[in-house]
């Protein structure tokens, strides 16, 4: 099947490859459709998730909500429960370090999709956000 690139998907992915705040299907339709009013939810959706299936963008759930990220790269994220929000993490020694460690019979592990899930440090309280920076210093997130 020979995929379109129509102007609502083009439009999609423009809005979110501008943003790091990996948008929910809502959260993206409220934005494209100040540009495009006559698109719906449904065709959001549609093509997000079509676009997710080819590789094009990746789609996960976090807080029971499905999220969606223009950054195919190599990553992880970490979801703030009570603000909401979902940070990148870049760091390929968390993944190498659980696929070394797993052990699981029959299987092989070919990539990882970790979600940390805590408080930001704009929601956290000071004293709990320095003995998490003293416990482990090399995790950055951008």
């Amino acid at each position: 099947m020979i995929k379109r690139n129509t102007v609502q998907k083009m439009k999609i992915m423009e809005y979110l490859m501008s943003t790091k705040s990996h948008p929910t299907a809502e959260a993206v339709y409220a934005v494209v459709s100040k540009d495009i009013p006559t698109i719906s939810l449904s065709t959001v959706y549609r093509n997000l998730n079509a676009m997710a299936e080819d590789g094009e963008i990746l789609k996960f759930e976090v807080g029971n909500e499905a999220h969606f990220d223009a950054d195919i790269s190599f990553h992880h994220h970490v979801y703030c429960k009570l603000c909401k929000n979902v940070f990148d993490l870049h760091d390929r020694e968390i993944a190498s370090y659980i696929t070394e460690k797993a052990n699981i019979p029959n299987f092989k592990v070919e990539s990882t999709n970790l979600i940390f899930v805590g408080k930001c440090c704009d929601c956290a309280p000071e004293e709990e956000m320095t003995q998490n920076a003293q416990a482990s210093p090399e995790f950055m997130m951008n």
